[in-house]
């Protein structure tokens, strides 16, 4: 119990430090919106940027300038004047990268920053130098894009000076969230700007600037009003509501992982919620939808990102174009919305990750009364039969994608499996199931429902899942065992390059050669198979001989039935083979060795009715 509550006032802790964090970048984002000039504005961004990233020792922004095509200081802290000199090419350097390809860069050693900044131009490098405070190196740095919509107008940069390391995962994900606030306030400024410069030059256009004005300061009370209501932590739901009672037209917020409806349904949408999520996972702009079946829908699809991670859908029903006002509030609402969303998704990740670390403790007790009590600890009583399924997700070289979609798979088994004396949770790309079971009935229930889960992913996403399990007979301590039994097969599927469900018991002979690389079997093959790999279509065939051989277990009949031919031409085959590789199959390890190659090529390498592949 005293572990439980100390994992649960941990639990509180991280969840205290994420509000604050919240919290403060709600305040930045109401300050940053406080105004409409732009030079204000970005002093107050780089000002709650810095308090954000609490290590970054210095920072400064850069707007891109389409008249010379380049990256402009529009403000910074920690560096002298000759900062503002700083003009970066598109492409150059780590910030002209990230404007040029929209990615982050958090690079955390000197070595690596350094390497990166290698096409700075000379003249750049010196400004930089100048720049830096008593000439410090850079230990680490981070820079995020700027952009409004798909539009990237800078870059966000801050350098530490003290240690390697000291800037985090964490700022990156912080700063990316300010970012897109920023990217608002920045927008609405350069709009505001643009507005005050055209009313001076052209007096004919003042009523259109009016009610530019006049929507630029809609667009800013709609902004700090929805933001107003997350500070207060009204929640996902409220927001929503309030969304809908300012717009002309009603709107649901579809969740890609949970499969639910905020506020509620649209009558006939839920059977085809799935096609809208598989046309809009990699899409970053709304659209127009048509959606032919036995019932004909038209709706206005708004995606809902945070980064590279697809959210869910603002959906408005209807083929009607929406009024300038309802963009207006989905524009401006669906950055907090996205914002919400990541609060709770990130406490259900500590809740996870806190599991995750739980049972990877539980995992090393082996006196069986202390793993009795920590296994009651994890909720789980001790029964005679113990099943743990390791489940992977791997094709998508984005890790928080990644981490997206085993969410996204945890989901649907949460709904298949019944969690009651189990653990079911993610953590990365991996989810992990461990159950105590009664009797092995309730072992085969499982393992049939995560073969189906793993069949029904497989056949709709392209990131391959595949699930390595293990059972057996469970006594206090061995759960370990189990679990490196279940890592083992799914290792064996991995290197095999196959998907699906592979049970341990089922890996056989192979178990072996789990730790062999395919380098290591291949080489093995050509040492024993070499002489008759060639090209020439008699050894060819003395090649295929042999393996059928081998696969009908030594029998001549039938091999020779199999390859249509006589048992005297199969004999003088033979014969010729263990000529040409020096064996007498008669002798115990001669047959040996080339049965397991046989082996070992059906099973790593494809299939034995072609084994000329092997070359």
């Amino acid at each position: 119990m005293e572990r439980k509550e100390a994992l649960l006032q941990q639990l509180s802790i991280e969840n205290q430090k994420a509000q604050y964090h919240v919290t403060n970048l709600m305040e930045s984002f109401q300050a940053m919106n406080s105004t409409l000039e732009l030079d204000e504005v970005l002093k107050k961004i780089m000002h709650f940027a810095l308090k954000i990233v609490e290590t970054a020792e210095a920072g400064y922004i850069q707007m891109y300038d389409e008249h010379s095509n380049k990256l402009i200081i529009k403000t910074y802290v920690g560096f002298n004047e000759n900062i503002s000199f700083l003009k970066i090419n598109i492409g150059e350097s780590i910030t002209g990268k990230v404007f040029k390809d929209g990615c982050v860069r958090l690079i955390t050693t000197s070595e690596k920053i350094y390497n990166s900044m290698s096409d700075l131009s000379k003249e750049n490098l010196n400004i930089l130098n100048k720049a830096h405070p008593n000439s410090q190196t850079i230990k680490s740095i981070l820079a995020v894009p700027v952009s409004f919509g798909t539009k990237r107008i800078g870059v966000m940069t801050f350098h530490c000076f003290d240690i390697e390391d000291g800037l985090s995962e964490t700022d990156l994900l912080l700063l990316q969230s300010f970012a897109s606030q920023a990217a608002i306030a920045l927008h609405n400024a350069q709009l505001h700007t643009e507005v005050q410069k055209s009313l001076d030059e052209v007096t004919h256009l003042s009523q259109r600037l009016k009610e530019t004005n006049a929507l630029l300061e809609k667009r800013t009370e709609i902004h700090n009003h929805l933001t107003k209501l997350s500070v207060q932590n009204k929640g996902l739901k409220a927001i929503i509501i309030e969304m809908n009672k300012l717009m002309e037209r009603n709107f649901i917020y579809a969740d890609y992982l949970e499969g639910n409806y905020v506020p509620q349904p649209i009558k006939h949408f839920t059977e085809r919620i799935d096609d809208i999520f598989f046309f809009f996972t990699n899409k970053i702009e709304p659209a127009y939808v048509s959606i032919c079946d036995t019932i004909h829908i038209d709706c206005y699809i708004y995606p809902i990102r945070s980064g590279s991670v697809f959210l869910g859908c603002l959906i408005v029903e209807g083929s009607a174009p929406l009024s300038q006002l309802d963009k207006l509030i989905i524009e401006q609402g669906a950055p907090i919305l996205s914002l919400e969303i990541m609060k709770l998704r990130s406490q259900t990740e500590i809740m996870y990750k806190k599991t995750y670390e739980t049972y990877q403790q539980f995992l090393k007790v082996k006196n069986p009364q202390q793993a009795e009590i920590a296994a009651k600890e994890l909720g789980i009583d001790n029964h005679y039969f113990l099943q743990t399924a390791l489940i992977e997700l791997d094709g998508n070289v984005d890790l928080r994608s990644l981490e997206n979609d085993a969410l996204l798979l945890l989901t649907h088994l949460k709904e298949k499996i019944t969690l009651e004396n189990s653990l079911l949770f993610s953590y990365n790309n991996k989810i992990t199931f461990f159950s105590s079971a009664r009797d092995t009935v309730s072992e085969a229930y499982i393992t049939k429902i995560i073969e189906n889960s793993i069949k029904w992913w497989n056949e709709r996403f392209t990131v391959v899942a595949r699930a390595g399990i293990s059972t057996g007979h469970y006594y206090p301590g061995q759960a370990e065992e189990n679990h490196v039994k279940a890592e083992k097969a799914l290792l064996h599927l991995k290197n095999q390059k196959k998907k699906g469900v592979l049970h341990y018991r089922d890996i056989g002979i192979s178990i072996l050669f789990l730790n062999h690389s395919p380098e290591e079997i291949h080489s093995f093959l050509r040492e024993t198979f070499s002489r008759l790999w060639t090209n020439q279509e008699k050894k060819d065939e003395l090649l295929h001989t042999l393996f059928t051989y081998i696969q009908n277990n030594r029998s001549m009949t039938s091999t020779a039935k199999e390859l249509h031919i006589h048992t005297n031409t199969l004999y003088h085959r033979i014969k010729k083979i263990e000529d040409i590789l020096d064996m007498d199959f008669s002798h115990y390890e001669d047959y040996l060795k080339v049965q397991l190659a046989v082996y070992l090529y059906k099973t790593f390498f494809g299939s034995l009715t072609e084994p000329g592949n092997l070359m």
